[in-house]
């Protein structure tokens, strides 16, 4: 490089850049305060963590403002005041993203950038006892979803301990709400509830209302395992899907289910009904609990069942003269089907030995044929099988 004479008292501008101090920014604040700041970081943090919050400080103090005029009250994760001043610091200032994280992580906030990206790790304690707790069997994949969730938590300043299921409960509705926002408005991924789920044993439902197929109630898993081996695949996914649906109501169905001996319980019958016809469950549902629990649960038509399932009753048809027409026989067992669905039985209607007219079953068949709409031959079929002389309401 060839060098330029300069005549003396003549200006150059190479001559003013030699002249000219660089400028350089401070690494160590001045402000016996921000010092105390420095000195009571915790013994974790990393050097370029306590590089970066060194920097902040002394940006600070080339600001004129104070720590102590922006510091996070107790218990405070996201100070307004704070956030703006980092905020700031780093779009406008130079200072590096870094700054945010390193600050966050030596005082358990959660500064948010404007951009209000979801960090991965959370900050606060609790919520580190939380993944610290999680089940050792949860795949990777659903403890970052979780680990995530926990985040935009601390973005919200909301604590994972509000929202936590109580012993037993599976559908918490705050934690349930939570969920579906931060899908819905917070970009969080669909499989953040699937996540939750499978590792806190709760079944949140997304806002479209879609049945779950497994239950995860111990109370609805004790009833899948004790179902009758002779069911078959179908009707026990159809029992699995009603558990899950009574989870998502948040009901139990120790609740619902029936004492000894009773074949029609009322509230199990609604609330099977109100599945079938409001929440999509196919109609089989109902037939499928019948057959497990020797029920007789009708459906909101009034639709007679063909075969009892009460073991009386079957006993009945067991005993029914083998010359019995298959017409008569068929008549006969609707007829004990319907008993079932009033609640009734048999035995109690039955004729005593030699009685030709029980006036009890004479009028049950009657009230059938009148008001439910069986077969006037209904009566036929029964007097053939019993060897009773049963009247219509005309007396003949």
């Amino acid at each position: 490089t060839r060098a330029t004479a300069t005549a003396p008292g003549r200006y150059s501008p190479y001559t003013a850049i030699r002249q000219s101090p660089v400028p350089t920014r401070r690494t160590t604040p001045l402000l016996a305060e921000h010092q105390a700041v420095m000195a009571q970081l915790p013994t974790t943090l990393s050097s370029l963590q306590r590089s970066r919050i060194s920097l902040f400080l002394c940006h600070l103090e080339q600001q004129s403002l104070s720590w102590s005029a922006l510091a996070p009250a107790a218990g405070e994760v996201r100070p307004a005041a704070l956030e703006a001043a980092v905020n700031t610091a780093i779009t406008q200032h130079g200072l590096h993203p870094g700054a945010r994280p390193a600050i966050n992580r030596a005082f358990n906030l959660v500064l948010v950038a404007p951009s209000a990206r979801v960090y991965l790790i959370p900050a606060w304690s609790e919520h580190q006892a939380v993944m610290a707790q999680l089940p050792i069997t949860l795949p990777s994949q659903y403890r970052s979803t979780i680990s995530r969730f926990l985040c935009h938590l601390e973005q919200q300043g909301l604590h994972w301990s509000t929202l936590a299921p109580a012993a037993g409960e599976v559908r918490p509705a705050a934690l349930e709400a939570a969920v579906n926002t931060a899908i819905t408005q917070h970009g969080l991924e669909s499989g953040t509830r699937a996540a939750i789920n499978h590792a806190f044993n709760v079944f949140l439902q997304g806002p479209s209302g879609r049945v779950q197929r497994i239950p995860v109630s111990p109370e609805h898993q004790a009833v899948m395992a004790q179902l009758p081996t002779t069911l078959s695949r179908d009707q026990r996914n159809k029992i699995s899907r009603f558990l899950c649906h009574l989870e998502q109501q948040g009901l139990h169905w120790s609740t619902l289910a029936p004492a000894a001996g009773e074949v029609r319980p009322a509230a199990l019958e609604a609330a099977v009904n109100t599945a079938i016809t409001k929440h999509g469950l196919q109609s089989s549902t109902r037939a499928a609990i019948n057959h497990a629990f020797n029920l007789a649960l009708q459906g909101p038509s009034g639709v007679v069942r063909l075969i009892p399932v009460w073991p009386e009753h079957q006993a009945v048809m067991a005993q029914l003269p083998t010359t019995l027409p298959r017409q008569h026989r068929s008549t006969i067992s609707r007829f004990l089907c319907h008993l079932e669905q009033q609640g009734r039985s048999w035995s109690t209607l039955a004729p005593a030995a030699g009685e030709v007219r029980p006036a009890a079953l004479e009028a049950a068949v009657n009230t059938a044929i009148t008001q439910h709409g069986f077969q006037t031959n209904t009566r036929a079929a029964i007097n053939h099988a019993f060897n009773v002389v049963l009247r219509g309401p005309s007396g003949r």
